[in-house]
């Protein structure tokens, strides 16, 4: 067995062992302080290590041991921590918050080699996990596991770790692709997505990621590394086209992880090209996601079916967004949590459908925003209407066509 060979078994034996943890930034972070304690409840520190040096491993296996590992195997091991029988305890559909503070980045240029000067790290960063990620090992402290964290302390406050997982779901099918290639994406890829190893699966700007790695680097306040986690998670640009001009519009992916994530991924899979706007009512909204536009028949009447859509989402109208002329919401039934496909744009500012408001106190999620094209809306809302069985009233009587909604 070559020296290769040992070097990679030795890493998947480090990085795989349960409760181990791994510290990174720009770089691996050896010399970090990591805690793990409850997310209701950070104060109380239930485990404590320190993320392993370059001098940690030299004193372990001996420096020529060092000195036979590649540059790049030596910065992959550097930052973990192992805590073991630490956290034997922790209930395992629990949530907890791990935090990394200080130590040192081998690789602050992102040269993806082990620097012989590493860059102090005066900050502190976070993930969140459940008890059974935790244990179950191969957990990344990553920047962007801050990012995500920094995000969930925006929400709501008294959210149930489910409605927690789903927003951290969501909000990782917006920042990675499919990283334990498992064929989804989900917060398992944040925690397992490594800077070092794994940045091609990164969606968004590099430069983005950076900003907020050097921000924790250099012990920047809360609101700065809020606004660097707004710019990691970013938005996304789509293009819809229907029949009378063109509508782009991008999502508040910050605020609306659930609802922007649950859209786009309609778009991905072409949900929404070739429907019907099936609502319009001038001077309020326009709204489509029901109707599939199936031809026309031999009286030249437009045809269509109703389009199937996925399970129902989580209701983020609390999102402190309002319904204001150009924005983009969900539609749902009395059931808040109701919305699955299809969404309207609003053509006035109605303020009467945002969270706490007298007539809908549950409030209709907001989730992106028209930035060209409200002309557009403006003529469809306009169109004349007509009662439509099975569909309602207010339906556009010539059939007003969505083509297609594309990424731009």
């Amino acid at each position: 067995m070559n020296r290769f060979v040992k070097s990679s078994l030795l890493l998947v034996a480090c990085l795989c062992l349960s409760a181990c943890f791994h510290t990174q930034l720009n770089g691996s972070v050896g010399g970090a302080e990591v805690t793990v304690a409850p997310l209701d409840n950070p104060d109380n520190v239930l485990a404590t290590g320190s993320s392993m040096r370059a001098s940690d491993w030299i004193g372990q296996g001996g420096q020529q041991q060092w000195d036979d590992w590649s540059s790049l195997l030596r910065l992959l091991v550097v930052g973990v921590t192992q805590f073991g029988a630490q956290l034997s305890e922790l209930d395992p559909q629990s949530l907890y918050v791990v935090t990394a503070r200080g130590g040192e980045d081998y690789d602050p240029g992102r040269k993806q080699l082990l620097s012989d000067s590493p860059v102090e790290v005066q900050g502190s960063w976070h993930v969140i996990a459940t008890g059974e990620r935790i244990t179950e090992g191969n957990l990344k402290i990553s920047v962007l596991t801050e990012a995500l964290y920094r995000q969930q302390l925006q929400a709501p406050a008294g959210l149930s770790n489910k409605a927690i997982l789903d927003r951290l779901n969501a909000a990782a099918q917006l920042v990675v692709g499919d990283v334990d290639r498992n064929g989804t994406i989900d917060y398992d890829d944040v925690l397992r997505w490594n800077q070092t190893i794994d940045g091609a699966f990164l969606l968004g700007p590099q430069d983005k990621l950076v900003a907020l790695s050097d921000a924790v680097t250099s012990g920047q306040p809360a609101d700065m590394l809020d606004l660097h986690s707004r710019e990691v998670l970013g938005s996304q640009r789509v293009e819809m086209s229907f029949d009378v001009g063109t509508v782009l519009v991008e999502t508040y992916n910050w605020e609306s992880p659930v609802t922007a994530a649950n859209f786009l991924n309609y778009v991905r899979a072409g949900f929404y090209d070739q429907m019907l706007v099936h609502r319009a009512i001038n001077g309020f909204m326009i709204q489509m996601g029901l109707l599939s536009f199936d031809g026309y028949n031999d009286e030249d009447r437009v045809t269509w079916s109703i389009r199937t859509p996925g399970p129902s989402i989580i209701n983020e109208a609390s999102n402190r967004l309002s319904n204001s002329r150009g924005t983009l919401s969900m539609a749902r039934t009395s059931d808040p949590n109701s919305a699955t496909a299809q969404f309207f744009i609003n053509q006035a500012d109605n303020s009467f459908l945002d969270f706490g408001s007298s007539n809908n106190p549950d409030g209709y999620a907001v989730f992106a925003r028209v930035y060209s094209g409200m002309s557009v809306v403006d003529e469809i809302a306009a169109e004349p209407t007509t009662q439509l069985a099975g569909v309602g009233s207010d339906v556009p009587a010539r059939g007003v066509l969505l083509q297609s909604v594309r990424f731009l």
